[in-house]
């Protein structure tokens, strides 16, 4: 496999023709994969945004990822992850200011997949070549420390690789490579943020053609996502009104929550649940004023507990000594809800 950088391509502007460019000065030939940068398809397709007078980079760009992000998946004073409205789950919505002029800001193509079908087909019309595109962005991992290249568009190559068997026959039932974001990673050893090379040429590469995957395919839908919400989420669900509920919690989803809300209330507390098939309902009860208050942070904390894995939890409070009741049911993901 060859890895070839496509040197002397000019700073892009709003309005340049990447394909043109790309087709003068990079030598393609068919099965190549053009894989680019996401910030020169930015810079092209005029994905700019001017800082506010007096506005710093981090303010502004905090600012215009909340703007940008269809939730917020963790917010901590060194880091705002967040997903996109492309689906995208990734630090400040992909906007930043490197290699973009001074009192700017890049944000993400609107659609980069259709960016890449783009680049694709003016490729072919002026080259007549049938290659590959994809639009790569800088992503951090959970539990690992620095960065590596993704695809967030792509056209013309299977995104991912399904594996059947290995070596010895086994099935491999998990096993399903992702072809699209191992090119986007591979192309980064060849070049550098201050190298001026947004384009690289793979060539070689074991890569199926496919005319109708995209990069959206390596999204992991929120509802098979292990790890859904982040640092920060728990007030957000907190502080805002109910999701609609989505049908019964989960087989087994009470278990922990009821088990904070008895370690919040104590002996104190008397818990009963009614389940009959549809939304669980917890009732909670405390003896005179200091069982009624064990209670109220009994309930408290069952509310939380249930957000904090995903279901909709409603505290309906009740006169007395009672605490009242705690309405459970399945959140649709990304799950938020409220007490009140």
């Amino acid at each position: 496999m060859e890895l070839r950088p496509v040197l002397g391509l000019p700073e892009i502007v709003e309005g340049d023709d990447l394909a043109a460019m790309i087709a003068a000065a990079a030598d393609l030939v068919d099965g190549d994969v053009v894989v680019i940068a996401q910030k020169v398809v930015s810079k092209a397709e005029g994905a700019l945004v001017a800082l506010a007078p007096g506005e710093d980079v981090a303010t502004a760009r905090r600012r215009l990822a909340k703007d940008e992000a269809r939730r917020v998946v963790a917010d901590a004073p060194w880091a705002l992850i967040v997903e996109t409205r492309h689906g995208l789950v990734c630090a400040n919505a992909g906007i930043d200011a490197s290699n973009v002029a001074q009192g700017f800001l890049a944000r993400l193509p609107d659609d980069p997949d259709a960016s890449a079908a783009r680049l694709r087909a003016g490729l072919a019309e002026r080259v007549g070549v049938d290659v590959g595109v994809v639009v790569t962005d800088t992503f951090g991992r959970p539990w690992r420390t620095g960065q590596t290249e993704v695809a967030i568009g792509s056209c013309g190559i299977a995104v991912l690789r399904a594996e059947s068997s290995d070596r010895s026959g086994r099935a491999l039932t998990v096993t399903e490579p992702a072809v699209a974001d191992a090119l986007a990673a591979a192309a980064d050893l060849v070049r550098r943020k201050d190298d001026g090379v947004p384009v690289v040429i793979v060539r070689g590469a074991q890569v199926d053609r496919d005319e109708t995957a995209t990069a959206a395919d390596l999204r992991r839908p929120a509802v098979l996502d292990l790890f859904p919400r982040g640092r920060g989420m728990l007030a957000a669900a907190l502080a805002a009104e109910p999701t609609t509920p989505n049908g019964p919690p989960p087989s087994g989803a009470m278990e922990v929550p009821l088990r904070a809300a008895a370690r919040a209330g104590g002996e104190a507390v008397a818990i009963a649940q009614t389940d009959d098939g549809g939304p669980v309902t917890v009732r909670l009860t405390g003896a005179g004023h200091d069982g009624s208050v064990r209670a109220g942070a009994a309930a408290a904390a069952l509310v939380a507990a249930c957000l904090d894995v995903g279901m909709v939890a409603v505290w309906r409070p009740a006169a007395g000594d009672e605490a009242g009741d705690v309405v459970v049911t399945a959140g649709a993901e990304p799950a938020h809800g409220a007490a009140r």
